[in-house]
């Protein structure tokens, strides 16, 4: 019962993203946004700490991520920093953090 739940809230407020694994792409709702937590958006630079966009993934438990997956959403491409299945046996899905794929993770 949770599982389709968690169908529906894909299906109502989720998002078209493009998942891409070497040449296979797939389609699925998902949800993504940016992440609010300044811990999560600073990293160590050389010239101190810098300010980075990270996003937070919801995914279909259906279709796995990893870290090799690039996240095409809104016309972004995005790369999965860290990765893992949640909710099991109650409502299963991916969630991930996401960071711009020109950008270069330190």
């Amino acid at each position: 019962m949770m599982e389709r739940l968690w169908r529906d809230i894909l299906g109502r407020f989720g998002q078209e993203v493009r998942l891409i694994r070497g040449e296979e792409a797939v389609e699925v709702q998902a949800m993504v946004q940016p992440l609010l937590d300044r811990e999560d958006q600073e990293v160590h630079g050389a010239l101190g700490m810098e300010r980075r966009e990270r996003l937070r993934y919801l995914g279909p438990v259906q279709t796995p991520l990893d870290l090799d997956t690039v996240v095409e959403w809104k016309g972004r491409q995005l790369r999965v920093s860290s990765v893992q299945l949640v909710g099991e046996g109650v409502c299963p899905h991916w969630r991930a953090v996401l960071y711009p794929r020109d950008e270069v993770m330190g």
